[in-house]
């Protein structure tokens, strides 16, 4: 069993935080392993809908069933995957998405757990899931950062010839 977590400081409001990962097909897509995230007409995070993950751990593409089976608004969001086709097993997990106010900043934790079919297959991928983890977090935390709005004493004025 793999189990990895990382934790950061995010530069904004934990608002702001939350609705960037409950777009689920914009804070996924920062996962090198996702090709393609496809979610239902009328998706919603709190109705714990079933969507699809095409992911490519190296070896093709698996299309993987995922679904939200844990949701407390501006706390966690927790997402399960698994392998569509039986005979692909691919890396069956679950992601979870914890956040904390810490006065104007936002405390991100992100973990993954789950079982690549075995031991020796465990040991294997976990440096690189762990690569993938630290790459995804810092990915989320730029975007959700230079999506801030600007200070209003270093913006540019509009300067006319």
């Amino acid at each position: 069993m793999i189990e990895l977590s990382e934790n950061l400081l995010i530069n904004a409001d934990v608002q702001k935080v939350w609705a960037f990962l409950t777009d689920v097909e914009k804070s996924l897509s920062f996962n090198r392993f996702h090709v393609q995230i496809i979610l239902p007409n009328r998706f919603s995070v709190n109705k714990k809908t079933e969507f699809t993950i095409i992911h490519n751990f190296g070896f093709g593409n698996i299309e993987m069933s995922a679904k939200v089976i844990d949701c407390v608004p501006v706390k966690r969001i927790t997402i399960s995957k698994k392998a569509i086709d039986e005979v692909s097993k691919g890396f069956p997990h679950e992601i979870k998405f914890e956040i904390n106010q810490e006065d104007k900043t936002t405390q991100l934790s992100y973990s993954v757990s789950g079982t690549y079919g075995g031991r020796v297959q465990d040991i294997s991928f976990t440096p690189i899931l762990k690569g993938v983890l630290k790459e995804e977090i810092i990915k989320i935390k730029n975007a959700i950062e230079s999506s801030e709005e600007v200070p209003e004493n270093i913006k540019v004025g509009r300067i006319s010839p």
